[in-house]
């Protein structure tokens, strides 16, 4: 049995952050956009994270992205990744691909503060979690803020609710869910 949100919470999940994301109130908009439409960025990221369902855990993560701004404010990233995962069973080396969505809500000072979720997959070399498979789907959606450093150099930080599975690819009883709380840290060039 997967004990995850199930399908119907994921859909639901993206679907209200994409509204947000879409549809964000005007009124929290800054009159100028820190990150106009046409802004490209590239970013380098490093996270934490630690299960909390019964297969414990531990996820060291760092990350190379591009992104690009479609919107003012709102930006679409691809990701690549290497994901060290230390869990009961053999330990595990994942690399990532993923597309990850920010839309930056409002600005205050040298701070603006954002959402983001994204979609990936990913390939390890031992089953991750144990009794799951090597290749799996990833969801990831939380809440961060960027902190304008020097010139195009912005601070980047969050945290984020990280899911992995298999979507049941090998049958339900290999598709054990990993869920995790992930907090991040990096770098963001605005080119």
């Amino acid at each position: 049995m997967n004990e995850g949100m199930g399908l119907r919470g994921w859909v639901a999940a993206v679907e209200l952050l994409l509204g947000i994301c879409l549809f964000a109130s005007p009124a929290c908009a800054q009159v100028e956009s820190v990150f106009p439409a046409g802004t490209v960025t590239l970013t380098s990221i490093g996270s934490y994270g630690h299960s909390f369902d019964s297969h414990r855990v531990m996820l060291g993560t760092f990350n190379v992205g591009a992104g690009y701004y479609i919107f003012n404010n709102f930006a679409l990233n691809l990701e690549a990744g290497y994901q060290r995962h230390d869990q009961s069973g053999p330990n595990a080396d994942v690399v990532m691909l993923d597309m990850l969505f920010r839309h930056h809500l409002f600005h205050w000072k040298r701070f603006s503060f954002f959402i983001d979720f994204g979609l990936g997959v990913s390939y390890a070399n031992e089953r991750t979690p144990p009794h799951g498979t090597y290749f799996n789907f990833m969801e990831e959606a939380g809440l961060g803020s960027t902190i304008h450093i020097k010139d195009n150099i912005h601070l980047l930080t969050g945290a984020r609710f990280f899911h992995m599975s298999n979507a049941r690819i090998d049958g339900p009883e290999h598709n054990p869910s990993l869920n995790a709380w992930q907090v991040y840290g990096g770098i963001m060039f605005k080119l």
